[in-house]
């Protein structure tokens, strides 16, 4: 079997995080045929208001108690996950990680999106934007630089701004000048519910974070301006951490 540690439970790792964690499980309890069990009562949020986390135990495959692998972000970064996953037939699997890394994705997106397509909607058919703020009350690496949003918006086309935020008070700058040039839209919904708004857009402008690249990456989206910077999770060349989606053209690297 395989299980996801205690620590995944925590509101505390956020959702982005979980749905990475939650992909290594789910692909591997697919190719070893090993169910996944992930610690009862896992938490997300937004803002402090708590939602479950939506996705559950996989139960209809085999169980293995021993022996037992547990593995960390170093065991893949240091084994890759294919070479892993070739290594851990019939073992009792624990995964004590992140594993918030685009190459344990990228090669298995056909059995991650189905898991996930409940997390997506349909497809918006106008001339709208979403843009992705982000600003963490813990992590001050998580904000990009006005700019970065206002020289896109500068030379894309569209009707209406909608804009996906995470603490209002750390954005008002970047909103009221977008207020004063565009319509705007603020989108000020459970964490699940934005969440699936943002797969809708044909034309997305992201931030830092997890949370934005599994929008992004779910997301409908024609187009996907996605920022690589020097400090914060969207740095080129982390050691644990690789957020930039390498083979889908509709994506549009920012370095900043």
């Amino acid at each position: 079997m395989i299980e996801i540690c205690e620590g995944f439970s925590s509101p505390a790792r956020n959702f982005g995080n979980k749905l990475f964690t939650y992909s290594l499980g789910v692909v591997l309890s697919e190719i070893q045929n090993l169910n996944l069990y992930i610690p009862k009562d896992s938490y997300i949020q937004r803002d402090g208001n708590m939602m479950l986390f939506p996705f559950n135990n996989i139960e209809n495959k085999r169980d293995i108690t021993t022996p037992t692998l547990h593995v960390t972000d170093d065991t893949l970064v240091v084994m890759g996950l294919e070479m892993f996953i070739k290594s851990s037939k019939d073992n009792h699997i624990f995964l004590d990680g992140y594993f918030s890394n685009y190459e344990y994705v990228k090669h298995h997106k056909e059995i991650i999106k189905k898991t996930f397509s409940s997390l997506t909607s349909k497809k918006k058919c106008n001339n709208n934007i979403l843009i992705m703020l982000r600003d963490s009350n813990i992590d001050p690496t998580f904000a990009l630089p006005n700019n970065y949003y206002l020289e896109i918006l500068e030379r894309e086309n569209f009707d209406t701004i909608f804009v996906s935020y995470d603490h209002y008070n750390k954005h008002i700058n970047l909103i009221k000048i977008l207020q004063q040039k565009y319509v705007v839209i603020l989108l000020d919904l459970n964490i699940i519910e934005l969440f699936k708004e943002i797969t809708s857009f044909k034309k997305i402008i992201a931030a830092q974070g997890t949370f934005s690249f599994w929008a992004a990456f779910l997301s409908h989206a024609e187009k996907i301006y996605w920022p690589i910077t020097k400090i914060g999770p969207n740095i080129f060349g982390h050691r644990d951490v690789n957020l930039i989606v390498d083979d889908e053209p509709r994506y549009e690297f920012i370095i900043l």
